[in-house]
């Protein structure tokens, strides 16, 4: 798989059986696991960024069963989520019938959001989720909740053994559902991927022509192209090929930045969200191209688009954006939370009803067992590979490059 090389910050560290949730040594910061996860890779797990102690965090029993999860739920009567997406209530639609005695009440927060809203709320001894689904922020999910003990991986050993890496063992939690940005085209217009390269962007034929979403706004997308900034070494080959001729920078510091200088030098136009930019280029004939949410492909009927993405960009077409899973710290529901989380990964085979929402086209599930419904598998995609603490530490100074273009 094209993300199974895990930076070594990001290791986890777990012992199947112990009877509760273990912290790192080596250095200050935690990593933490409900104990009845996978074991972890236990290499390489210090990090320059140490930080606090984590904070206090709940136990659990080595293996629970369905049933006992199940008995011990439906005392606990409900569940509390907090989640970035809105498939978290389509899921719980299902749960609810499967099982009528829980309630489940989700709240939908964007992932800066959520991180403030726990932090503060666990700070002040108020321990209200028991489910965290988000994507990251740049790393800083990882950082400032993962490490400090506010967010626990929560993974069941049955399950495990199906699931991808670097999501088993090596990531900071599984991830049900994983996306990236990537560019589309209007089908209408072009029969086939007009653009190979992404510095095919910064040519004639395409300027002004070029929209995104605003990644002042969206994490996910500075992630991009704060990737390409990490990897500039990459982008500097890619302009190369494109153009047989070695980059010569314009007081920019890498092939990374320049890019980013060149599309803004190019016309690019930056719009609030991925819709709006879909809604620019696909609901009438139109040549411009836009940056959006591979996800969205999905829409093209109800929003009356005729968009198509591209799934192989030179040098890399995106950077993964996963969407992970969660146990709060402290969780008031932890056996309702934990039946939730198996119930929206499918259960152990991996057919389960709460899954649905998830495997949707232009998302993909990392789960070997789990078909996908796009004509191209995950392993098969051509990813950077996401590395928290690069862009944890580079994001800041490409956000305020990215200010400076506008």
């Amino acid at each position: 798989m094209l993300m199974s090389k895990k930076k070594p910050a990001l290791v986890l560290l777990t012992v199947v059986s112990a009877m509760t949730i273990m912290s790192a040594c080596g250095d200050n910061k935690s990593s933490n696991t409900l104990s009845n996860a996978v074991p972890a890779n236990t290499e390489n797990s210090t990090n320059a960024n140490a930080s606090a102690a984590p904070a206090e965090q709940s136990t659990a029993p080595a293996a629970e069963s369905l049933d006992e999860l199940y008995a011990k739920a439906k005392e606990e009567g409900k569940v509390i989520v907090y989640s970035t997406s809105g498939r978290a209530n389509d899921a719980a639609e299902t749960f609810m019938k499967q099982y009528p005695e829980i309630k489940v009440e989700v709240s939908k927060v964007k992932s800066d959001e959520m991180m403030d809203k726990v932090t503060k709320e666990q700070d002040a001894g108020q321990f209200n989720p028991d489910v965290i689904i988000t994507k990251e922020v740049s790393g800083a999910v990882e950082e400032e909740m993962v490490m400090q003990g506010r967010y626990l991986k929560y993974l069941p050993e049955e399950i495990a053994p199906m699931v991808d890496e670097p999501y088993r063992t090596q990531a900071e939690a599984y991830a049900n559902y994983v996306e990236f940005r990537t560019l589309f085209y209007n089908e209408s217009t072009y029969s086939a991927p007009p653009v190979t390269n992404w510095w095919d962007l910064t040519t004639p034929e395409f300027k002004g022509k070029v929209y995104t979403a605003d990644p002042l706004s969206s994490p996910a997308f500075m992630d991009l192209f704060t990737t390409m900034v990490i990897n500039s070494d990459d982008m500097a080959a890619a302009y190369k090929e494109k153009f047989g001729k070695d980059l010569v920078l314009n007081g920019t510091e890498n092939a990374g930045y320049e890019f980013i200088q060149e599309l803004f030098d190019n016309g690019l136009i930056v719009l609030k969200g991925s819709d709006d930019v879909l809604d620019a280029i696909g609901k009438t004939k139109s040549d411009a191209l836009g940056l959006a949410v591979s996800g969205d492909v999905s829409k093209n009927e109800e929003n009356g688009w005729t968009i198509a993405p591209i799934y192989d960009i030179k040098p890399k077409t995106s950077v993964p954006d996963s969407g992970y899973f969660f146990i709060a710290n402290k969780a008031p529901h932890e056996a309702a939370a934990k039946l939730f989380i198996r119930w929206m990964m499918g259960e152990k085979d991996g057919t389960g009803a709460g899954l649905d929402p998830f495997n949707e086209v232009g998302s993909w599930v990392p789960r070997s067992d789990v078909k996908t419904k796009n004509d191209i598998s995950f392993e098969d995609l051509n990813l950077w590979l996401f590395d928290g603490d690069k862009l944890y530490n580079t994001a800041p100074k490409v956000r305020d490059f990215w200010i400076k273009q506008k």
